[in-house]
């Protein structure tokens, strides 16, 4: 025998979905349930008038101290998509009852604030870089004037340790993630402050980055030292040389209304610390 529900009326079911503008109430779906039908006196609804609690014994998140006239009353009520409608009684646990009534308080105060013509924080494209150390090198681009004030003219190898003018290079990949659900378009990177790395690969002038998409970027650093090799060593033994420590740039972005967002991210160890600009 069928369990007995306690549905909501159709007059509630319409007031649920209109209160937040026929969206999904997730605060991280928001899609749209309604849209025109191929048949022309019709419209397409995809939303679900789902239940806080559960409409019957049994169900996710059933409140047992309910009346039947509290379970149909619209508190009891939240307007969601097909599929969330779905997630939310697949896994009760992980979508409580205070979850579910934050989400229904936000889509409706985020509909309200519409009506009253507030201009709505829009949702953003969000980059951040990592730093990636792929290798370091020591080029000998000489002997230094000094070995002769050491060792006079003759340099004995495996005796003496010579002077050398050391090239020394650090090579990275910087990566740039896109970690929202937002296309990021037209993406700058320029070095702002502190010691700049010596050569940084270049972004085409129109460009985009996807929504959780990424690209790399070829960076190098390079240092010259006048000593010997054991001194090259220990300079280049960082992965991340101590002199461009707090180096800091800025990656600016467009969103797909033109509005430009940007971030700020520095060097500290052997990694950037992003920040929102």
């Amino acid at each position: 025998m069928a369990l007995n529900r306690d549905n909501f009326t159709a007059k509630t079911v319409d007031i649920l979905a209109k209160r937040v503008g026929y969206l999904c109430s997730n605060p991280n779906c928001r899609k749209a349930t309604v849209g025109p039908n191929t048949a022309k006196d019709k419209a397409t609804i995809v939303g679900v008038a789902a239940h806080i609690t559960a409409a019957s014994s049994g169900g996710p998140r059933y409140d047992g101290t309910l009346t039947t006239e509290q379970r149909k009353d619209i508190d009891n009520g939240i307007w969601l998509c097909v599929n969330c409608s779905t997630v939310i009684d697949k896994d009760p646990n992980a979508f409580p009852i205070e979850m579910l009534n934050e989400w229904k308080e936000f889509s409706e105060n985020e509909m309200n604030k519409q009506l009253l013509g507030i201009e709505l924080k829009t949702e953003r494209p969000f980059i951040e870089a990592d730093l990636i150390w792929s290798n370091s090198q020591r080029w000998n681009k000489g002997y230094s004037y000094k070995n002769k004030e050491l060792y006079g003219n003759v340099i004995v190898l495996g005796e003496n340790k010579p002077i050398i003018i050391w090239n020394l290079v650090w090579n990275f990949k910087i990566a740039l993630y896109n970690n929202s659900r937002f296309p990021a378009f037209n993406v700058k990177i320029e070095q702002v402050a502190g010691t700049n790395f010596s050569s940084i690969d270049s972004l085409s002038k129109i460009n985009n980055l996807p929504p959780y998409a990424d690209l790399e970027l070829r960076a190098s650093f390079e240092d010259y030292l006048e000593g010997t090799h054991l001194e090259a060593d220990e300079l280049i033994k960082p992965k991340v040389p101590d002199i461009i420590q707090g180096l800091q740039m800025k990656l600016t972005y467009n969103d797909e209304n033109g509005t430009e967002h940007a971030t700020i991210f520095t060097i500290n160890g052997d990694e950037f610390n992003n920040e929102r600009a």
